[in-house]
């Protein structure tokens, strides 16, 4: 395994520091159009809501965030940190940048919960082992021009993470000649094909759950510290773009999108493992497509033929359903039916499954 360049490893923190002293803000989140949100923190909750807070359920295997610890590399000003402490009981903010740190001190000194970090630009020194339950990365490691740096950040998120914890972080995944030809620096940074994360994961002892936009500069990827046997049955979560799924998926499905998501028909069918502890919730993220007009749809959900919940879907984008879950009989296994109507074009499920409620 290469070392990480401490050559490098300063370059990044001085060519941070000096981007700070300029225009801290413009350099941490650059609009990339029109319709991105254009206030900094305000994009800072977009992205939390995008990207975490819907997903705690199964990012936490049902624990309260309140009772968890956070991590987030790349801080910077604290533009997610601020979302992130809103939830968590505990969060490490770090960053390469000393200047980046210093005014994120200042603008979070209201959140007595976060504790922020100069960090070295390789690793997670401050933090001890098995000590955190969720590390989160974001427009971060696509700066990064050193795979050894970001392999090593890998290593280090497995380091700190409890067992069964989740590292969730964005890779730059474009695969294109035109950016291949750059000359990596600390502002264009190293790329990722799905085989080059599957492997650093894996060296790590990080299990891959779910991919989504790769082949993109937001290639963005969820791994628990587990050894999770894609072939030991039905699982609890279903990542329905993921190949192990298939072995899951009964009706109703269609191929997988970047191996994030599957879009499904008027009706689809799968099976999911019953976690042993009661009571339990039911959980599903589906995107609607944008089409003109829109027609609002209903989405029902039933388990073992048992109608069980319906909700109404105004608009297109993410949507997040929901619901106390009384499973019939003590059967270790559950048919789960989602029906979406009216028909149109097919909605995807991201993510479905059940969890513990706190």
């Amino acid at each position: 395994m290469k070392t990480p360049d401490p050559d490098q490893l300063q370059q990044m923190r001085e060519d941070w520091d000096r981007r700070a002293h300029l225009d801290a803000e413009r350099h941490v989140y650059t609009r990339d159009s029109a319709a991105d949100v254009p206030d900094f923190y305000e994009s800072g909750r977009a992205n939390y809501d995008q990207l975490v807070r819907p997903f705690l359920p199964v990012l936490l295997e049902g624990r309260s965030p309140s009772q968890c610890r956070a991590v987030e590399i790349g801080c910077g000003l604290g533009r997610m940190t601020r979302w992130l402490a809103c939830q968590f009981g505990q969060v490490d903010a770090l960053d390469v940048s000393p200047e980046m740190v210093r005014q994120a001190r200042l603008r979070l000194a209201d959140l007595p919960n976060v504790r922020f970090h100069e960090c070295s630009g390789r690793d997670l020194s401050p933090l001890p082992d098995e000590a955190c339950d969720l590390v989160f990365s974001y427009i971060v490691f696509q700066h990064i021009p050193s795979r050894a740096v970001i392999e090593n950040y890998v290593r280090e998120a497995a380091r700190v993470l409890r067992p069964r914890g989740v590292f969730k972080f964005q890779v730059n995944g474009d695969q294109s000649p035109e950016y291949a030809n750059h000359v990596p620096d600390t502002w264009h940074g190293k790329t990722f094909s799905l085989a080059d994360v599957r492997e650093m994961l894996d060296r790590a002892g990080l299990s891959l759950l779910a991919a989504e936009g790769a082949g993109t500069q937001y290639f963005v990827l969820t791994a628990r510290k587990a050894h999770d046997d894609p072939t030991a049955g039905p699982r609890p979560y279903l990542f329905p773009g993921q190949p192990w799924a298939a072995g899951q998926l009964l009706e109703g499905w269609g191929d997988a999108v970047e191996e994030s998501w599957r879009p499904v028909e008027a009706r689809s069918r799968c099976r999911l493992a019953l976690p042993p502890e009661r009571p339990l919730r039911f959980f599903l993220g589906l995107y609607l497509w944008p089409e003109e007009p829109f027609p609002p749809r209903e989405v029902c959900v039933g388990v073992d033929g048992l109608a069980t919940v319906s909700a109404r879907l105004d608009g297109p984008g993410d949507h997040y359903v929901e619901f106390p879950l009384s499973p019939p009989g003590e059967s270790p296994e559950v048919e789960v039916a989602v029906s979406v109507l009216p028909s149109g074009r097919p909605p995807a499920v991201r993510v479905l499954g059940f969890y513990r409620p706190a």
